[in-house]
């Protein structure tokens, strides 16, 4: 597991998905879809975007976002945009 792998975990992706939703989720799958199984809309969808942009200080590009429909999607996005910025830096 890499060290970006490493800072995206699963209780960090049910977090950002639940500020999403607002609301608590009992149960929480990584394979699970958002729109079908967390009954997330196009608001949910935003605040998703948002709040990952906030949590892991990078940018999600817009047209990503509808690739997005689980927690695994949505850490190996994070984990992506992570490494591309960081080699942009030159870590």
């Amino acid at each position: 597991m890499s060290n970006n792998t490493a800072v995206v975990t699963e209780d960090k992706i049910k977090e950002i998905v639940e500020i999403a939703l607002d609301k608590e989720l009992d149960e929480f799958e990584m394979a699970a879809n958002f729109y079908e199984d967390y009954e997330m809309d196009s608001l949910g969808a935003v605040a998703l975007l948002v709040e990952t942009q906030k949590a892991f200080r990078i940018k999600v590009p817009e047209e990503e976002m509808p690739k997005i429909l689980t927690g695994n999607d949505l850490r190996e996005l994070i984990v992506k945009l992570i490494q591309d910025k960081n080699d942009a830096d030159g870590k």
